[in-house]
């Protein structure tokens, strides 16, 4: 089988594209640097940034029927909503949303042309929100809406659409969140910095905690490939005990009361 997977250059991504490789699948692995993808013999690599139009046209005109794409590639932008620049706001939304339905469009022909399924990497973050992660769960409630949609829509044909909800997982992407959301900071005016200071100081050393203790991303590879082999895939696949946890919580606690909690955990 052959399968597009985007975002591959370290991570959930890198981890999906090898595991899928070593099982025997033909790997096309979007990167936004050559030098940055995974190495494997089954995976040939292609830059794809996936807000370029003209880049995602090009692949999806040479890559040929496809069992599978799985929409991994994403940013996370942090900070407090009440003084988060517009630009970062409008960058989140254009990589995680808009950038997953234009790759979603860009090949359905080939998966229509390889019958084969999409497979959605969310995340906890995209069922329950967290202090100062307000735009990235904005962007991955958006990415489950946008599941759902296609899920419905793509029925008539038989076209599978499944969701990957993962929890904590080692991953780069944490150290650039923190990189980004401490330059954001220096660039805020007085009165944000004395409302949000000593929260925000907190949020940097949750944030390395949670990647000090994070899982092998290999665990959420192994689903991916699950969902993309299996005969009748779940619509939905929460990988992680602390995934499970937050939606459990979520389901059963008012919603003050997780609010509580969260502030608690995360040292607020």
């Amino acid at each position: 089988m052959r399968v597009l997977v985007t975002g591959t250059s370290s991570g959930i991504g890198s981890a999906i594209a090898v595991r899928l490789a070593e099982r025997g699948h033909e790997v096309v692995a979007g990167v936004r640097r050559l030098a940055a993808a995974p190495a494997h013999p089954r995976i040939r690599a292609v830059e794809l940034e996936v807000t370029d139009a003209a880049q995602l046209a090009a692949v999806a005109e040479e890559v040929g029927p496809l069992g599978g794409v799985v929409n991994n590639a994403g940013i996370t932008i942090a900070g407090p909503l009440e003084h988060l620049p517009l630009d970062r706001l409008q960058e989140q939304l254009e990589v995680n949303v808009v950038g997953v339905v234009a790759v979603t469009q860009a090949f359905l022909p080939a998966i229509r042309a390889g019958r084969g399924r999409l497979v959605m990497i969310g995340s906890a973050a995209g069922l329950v929100t967290t202090p100062f992660l307000g735009a990235y769960s904005a962007s991955k409630f958006a990415v489950e809406a946008v599941t759902d949609a296609l899920r419905q829509e793509l029925t008539p044909w038989s076209l599978p659409v499944v969701m990957i909800n993962p929890g904590s997982f080692t991953s780069q992407n944490r150290a650039r969140t923190t990189a980004t959301a401490e330059a954001d900071r220096a660039t805020m005016a007085e009165p944000a910095e004395r409302r949000y200071g000593r929260a925000l100081d907190a949020f940097v050393r949750f944030n390395e905690s949670v990647e000090a203790g994070a899982g092998d991303p290999a665990r959420v590879a192994a689903v991916v490939e699950r969902a993309l082999t299996a005969r009748r895939p779940r619509t939905r696949y929460l990988v992680g005990a602390d995934a499970r946890m937050v939606v459990t919580m979520k389901q059963l606690l008012p919603a003050r009361t997780v609010d509580r909690i969260l502030s608690r955990v995360m040292g607020l």
